[in-house]
């Protein structure tokens, strides 16, 4: 018998090598075939998975080809994708943990930043403390800080039983009528913030977090007496002039539910302890502009303005000073308060609403109205070109307000809409009833 070719002998060789190397394919049949088939007339080649591909192992094979890679001349286009993608990929791992570990050098984070919730300013985030973070400092949640506190009151709709409600007087007659209306026609428990001192020493003690847990605020309250659809009498509010410190009370946990009145800035009756805060120049010109955006001294532009407009229209429930008796009512029937002397049960809401109303109308009878000025006179332009931002957000917040008409609704009928009222649970215990 003629001996085998040599070419023979070396197909043997290496079929041998790859039936003992391990690199099987296995399907559905018996029999396994490996994934890597050289047995072609090429050594450079493999064929994987019907793929005809450079063969890397060729290389290694030969001795010779270390020797030949110092050579420019034999670095072909296949060479360099091969080599170049291993590289590439026993590489990265290493790559990627040294980036990493220099962002987070530059940025300077640590320990303290990841309890709080921080994972860098790599993206833009909120932490637990409601504060915004990252590289965009015009942000809406920037700008809007800390009032980011405070829900949207038309589109957070049911009332949370865990958000706060928060009465915002920046008026000495507003604050005399409206608390009267609390305390006498609703019996609410006021915590009365006059000062920034009182703000700081109640941000100290956690006031809203010791609310909660003496049940004072949030579900615990609600639950005391089960009334209809999450109504409750005797509520608690706080209530303060300066807003933006107060703001700053309120959580992601229990955020702050707004309710304020506007008035014409011809008819501003502005808070002593505002008055004594801020700069003597802040009231000259545009004060509710300023307050709310903080910019106490020099020009006001269409930033300020917008800040002050995303306020009365997001998170306020907007009254008026000539509409009092209707902006107190709504108040009130937002919140779900039960009036003295009212059941809060839902046969007896129409009771209960004329309990309110004849209570708000007697307190507030001897409240007086607005003021009118005749705008073809002189004073009249002069007072106007120096408080144009605020006559501007005072036409917002009439419009809030007829808006509001609509978008305000009772706390029973936003229970109903939201599926979350008490005749929705009576109606599924009846279906689970009679599926039994």
């Amino acid at each position: 018998m003629a001996p085998r070719a040599p070419t023979s002998k070396k197909r043997s060789s290496r079929a041998s090598h790859n039936r003992d190397s391990g690199y099987r394919y296995r399907g559905n049949t018996s029999s396994s075939a490996p994934i890597f088939d050289d047995e072609g007339d090429d050594p450079a080649k493999i064929e994987l998975l019907g793929v005809s591909l450079p063969n890397p192992l060729s290389y290694l094979r030969n001795n010779n080809n270390f020797s030949s890679l110092t050579n420019a001349t034999n670095w072909t286009p296949t060479r360099i994708i091969l080599f170049g993608g291993v590289t590439a990929i026993l590489l990265a791992p290493l790559f990627d943990a040294f980036l990493r570990e220099s962002l987070a050098f530059l940025r300077g984070s640590s320990g303290a930043d990841d309890a709080n919730g921080i994972i860098g300013d790599a993206l833009p985030h909120v932490t637990n403390d409601g504060k915004f973070h990252g590289r965009y400092p015009n942000s809406l949640l920037t700008l809007f800080f800390p009032y980011t506190l405070f829900r949207d009151v038309v589109l957070d709709q049911p009332v949370d039983p865990n958000d706060v409600p928060f009465f915002w007087h920046a008026h000495v007659s507003d604050e005399t009528a409206v608390k009267a209306v609390l305390t006498k026609c609703y019996e609410a428990d006021l915590v009365e913030l006059n000062t920034v001192e009182d703000i700081e020493k109640a941000r100290r003690l956690n006031l809203v977090s010791t609310l909660v847990s003496q049940d004072r605020v949030g579900a615990g309250a609600i639950n005391k007496e089960k009334l209809y659809n999450g109504q409750r009498r005797k509520p608690l509010v706080i209530a303060s002039p300066h807003v933006k410190e107060a703001a700053e009370l309120f959580s992601q946990d229990n955020f702050g539910r707004t309710f304020s009145f506007y008035r014409h800035p011809i008819d501003y009756d502005v808070h002593p302890n505002l008055k004594k805060k801020l700069p003597p120049e802040a009231g000259a010109n545009n004060f509710m502009t300023r307050l709310l955006s903080g910019v106490h001294t020099g020009p006001l532009g269409y930033k300020e303005l917008g800040i002050g407009k995303q306020v009365i229209r997001q998170a306020t429930i907007a009254g008026t000073r000539d509409l009092m008796a209707e902006s107190l009512f709504r108040f009130g029937k937002y919140y779900g308060w039960v009036p003295a002397g009212g059941e809060g049960t839902k046969e007896s809401e129409k009771k209960d609403d004329a309990i309110a109303m004849s209570c708000i109308e007697d307190i507030i009878k001897d409240v007086p109205g607005e003021r009118y000025a005749d705008h073809n006179s002189p004073e009249w332009k002069v007072f106007y070109k120096a408080n144009k931002l605020d006559c501007q957000l005072y036409e917002i917040a009439r419009s809030t307000w007829r808006a509001q008409i609509q978008t305000i609704i009772p706390l029973p009928l936003q229970k109903q809409r939201a599926g979350e009222g008490d005749d929705d649970e009576k109606e599924d215990e009846e279906e689970e009833e009679a599926q039994r």
